[in-house]
């Protein structure tokens, strides 16, 4: 995110890919990391940096959309399908 701030341009986005839950070496506790993880979310949006997320997790409707937003999530069901969600996805994100 450091590198995006610097950017000159006025839109920035921030694509997360993620196998799971947010995690940490020194925290276990998932309440805390996926409140941690929607501050960071929500520090970038005030700094104009959009963070979308695409996760491979079956079970993530179930919190990515509190942590990244109802519209700022994809989930891919299966990773051999990436290649084929990506190109469309990024062109949805950056029109």
């Amino acid at each position: 995110a450091s590198y995006l701030k610097r950017q000159p341009t006025q839109r920035k986005l921030l694509l997360l890919i993620t196998d799971g839950e947010p995690a940490d070496i020194d925290v276990r506790d998932p309440q805390y990391l996926r409140h941690d993880t929607k501050k960071a979310v929500e520090e970038l949006m005030s700094e104009g940096i959009t963070t979308y997320c695409l996760t491979l997790d079956p079970n993530a409707d179930q919190y990515v959309s509190r942590v990244f937003g109802a519209n700022h999530y994809t989930v891919v069901d299966n990773v051999q399908r990436l290649p084929e969600k990506l190109p469309a996805l990024f062109m949805g994100l950056t029109r």
